[in-house]
């Protein structure tokens, strides 16, 4: 009896037999798992379409930026342009208004000059009485050797009278050698160089001022550098009058 009661004794359940149960638990979880997917893809795509409406937007906005700063440019481009048109506009104007300055100035100056003249004519001190060179002038021409010249002679007296007198005007400078190793001081009379001038010294006959112009040619070779002059008057009274001028060419 004791080894009986001795024995372990096991417990019997009874399970019912159901065949269908593990297929539903199959398909639910199946289901389960589409529908996470699912909402998983759904949320995806909502997420995708605010992140392309963002960037859209955002590209939009940029686009509007670059559209903005190109206009920018091109007018900072224009008013660049406009800046130096107006400033070689205003150089040009400046230059103009400096131009008819000086044309006005040499007016002037030419007038005062012509004012003087004619004053000392009319109203000459005691030292400046009698006969004198008033000026002399030198221009160029397109032949490197032929100029253009013209003296002019007054009489400045309280009372004019006819002048009577000649006119004598040498120029002198450095005529080269054929060695061109030395050059020798040479004179021309005027007449020699002019062919304006019929005789060697030339007739004064005026009663306020007389212009003597004409053209010469220069020998070649020869660089003048001065011009000799001598005036002399027999009527109404005797002067003698010398003078030296350097020979300055001018530009017409």
């Amino acid at each position: 009896m004791s080894d009986v009661n001795k024995r372990t004794q096991y417990r019997s359940m009874v399970v019912r037999y159901r065949p269908w149960q593990r297929t539903v638990v199959v398909v639910a979880a199946v289901l389960m798992l589409l529908a996470v997917t699912s909402l998983s893809f759904l949320r995806g795509r909502d997420s995708g379409d605010v992140d392309f409406q963002y960037l859209k937007e955002q590209r939009d906005d940029f686009e509007q930026a670059l559209l903005k700063v190109k206009k920018e440019r091109d007018a900072a481009e224009q008013n660049y342009t406009n800046t130096r048109v107006g400033a070689v506009i205003d150089r040009k104007s400046v230059n103009s208004v400096r131009q008819v300055i000086k044309e006005h100035q040499q007016t002037i100056a030419e007038l005062t000059e012509e004012i003087s003249f004619y004053k000392g004519l009319m109203s000459p001190s005691e030292r400046d009485r009698g006969l004198s060179v008033r000026g002399v002038e030198i221009f160029a021409t397109v032949d490197p050797s032929r100029f253009q010249y013209k003296l002019v002679l007054q009489q400045t007296a309280l009372k004019h009278r006819l002048l009577r007198g000649v006119l004598n005007v040498d120029i002198v400078g450095q005529l080269e050698t054929v060695d061109l190793l030395e050059a020798k001081e040479r004179r021309y009379s005027l007449a020699e160089l002019s062919d304006d001038i019929q005789h060697g010294k030339i007739p004064l006959k005026f009663k306020y001022f007389q212009n003597i112009e004409g053209e010469l040619v220069l020998p070649v070779g020869f660089n003048a550098q001065k011009l000799e002059i001598v005036a002399i008057s027999t009527v109404p009274k005797k002067v003698h009058v010398e003078e030296t001028i350097n020979w300055k060419v001018q530009e017409h």
